[in-house]
């Protein structure tokens, strides 16, 4: 199987889940939505893997918000909640949109689940305007849970791409900062969402905003400063130490 084909069986899985939680508000989308708020009003936002739009749905109005999204009932649901979405696959299609046709691009928890992450960040760049921001959010592995789980229990980190995983790729502040730099990007800020562990959920909110390399998610501010460029070389391995 493909990843979308898997990432299409992983929405079918949790869409009863979806259905019963409706407007579900974790503090990783709090302080998403903190930034567009703070936005001049007017701005033409687009959302990859805008999912059922909840999460700008707030900024609807204000701004003009445009969502992709791979599976068709998310899709109804964004346009429902005032999301100018559409159903479409990055791992096989360029974004439907213009080059520098957006001022800002959310991209919330989308880049662990894609293989090609250059040709992503390669079309992001595309179509957001110089000077353009991108608020990107992802999955942290490097955790104190999820060091445990390796020194303990002999398992990959928390949100790792491991046996069965959605997530194929694995991230950390420093290696998100890594990919948006070769991709023309300046990171502005970084901030975590909470801290994790199990029974306690997430905790200590505003103490992760400052400690955002051990946050369990990862909100990263950054600003368009130069084209992308993608070829058939950028899938090459890229030593970091």
């Amino acid at each position: 199987m493909k990843s979308h084909e898997i990432q299409l069986l992983l929405s079918e899985s949790n869409k009863d889940w979806v259905l019963a939680n409706p407007g579900t508000v974790s503090p990783r989308i709090v302080k998403a939505r903190q930034i567009f708020s703070r936005m001049n009003p007017g701005q033409v936002i687009l959302d990859v893997g805008c999912a059922d739009g909840g999460i700008l749905k707030p900024l609807v109005g204000p701004h003009e918000i445009h969502g992709v999204e791979i599976t068709p009932w998310l899709v109804e649901l964004a346009l429902k909640n005032g999301v100018k979405a559409v159903r479409h696959n990055i791992e096989a299609e360029p974004l439907p949109y213009a080059n520098a046709r957006f001022d800002a691009v959310f991209c919330g928890e989308t880049i662990e689940h894609q293989v090609d992450t250059d040709w992503l960040m390669f079309e992001i760049n595309r179509v957001l305007k110089p000077g353009g921001k991108l608020v990107l959010t992802f999955p942290n592995i490097r955790t104190l849970l999820g060091l445990a789980m390796m020194l303990f229990f002999d398992l990959p980190p928390m949100y790792a791409a491991r046996y069965r995983s959605a997530h194929f790729r694995d991230f950390t502040l420093r290696l998100i900062k890594v990919v948006l730099a070769a991709h023309g990007f300046r990171v502005e800020r970084t901030q975590g969402s909470a801290f994790y562990l199990p029974k306690l959920n997430e905790f200590w909110s505003p103490v992760a905003t400052y400690f955002p390399s051990w946050s369990h998610t990862v909100i990263v501010e950054a600003v368009k400063e130069s084209e992308s460029v993608y070829s058939k070389e950028s899938v090459l391995p890229v030593r970091l130490y």
